[in-house]
């Protein structure tokens, strides 16, 4: 995994299960800096732009429910495995993968730098 082009070690599952999510910044090389919210849900963890389309209110620290998350601002619901605004309050968002290695908590972006 550590080998795989844009692929970052975020943090220890063991951290995220203490967090519950968590917020990193990354640059995008056209877009700049930004943050994708790491989310444990279950086993599983989902990684997403953590910000909402409409807004820009951070998803980072809402709850998981039912494989979603929603704003806290003004309630757009989002898929964490797509990224896509369910409730069609705002426009999708962007998915991530993520992944857990030998304890890590893994989310690539390729072409993508931490910041």
């Amino acid at each position: 995994m550590a080998s795989e082009p844009g692929a970052f070690d975020v943090c220890s599952l063991e951290e995220l299960r203490q967090w519950g999510s968590k917020a990193f910044a990354f640059n995008h090389p056209r877009f700049g800096e930004h943050e994708i919210a790491v989310f444990l849900y279950g086993a599983e963890v989902h990684a997403i732009e953590n910000a909402c389309p409409h807004t820009f209110w951070p998803l980072e620290g809402t709850t998981p429910s039912n494989g979603t998350v929603r704003c806290q601002g003004h309630g757009a619901l989002f898929d964490l495995r797509t990224g896509k605004c369910l409730d069609h309050y705002t426009t999708d968002t962007t998915a991530y993968r993520a992944e857990v290695r030998d304890g890590r908590v893994h989310v690539i972006a390729p072409g993508e730098t931490r910041v």
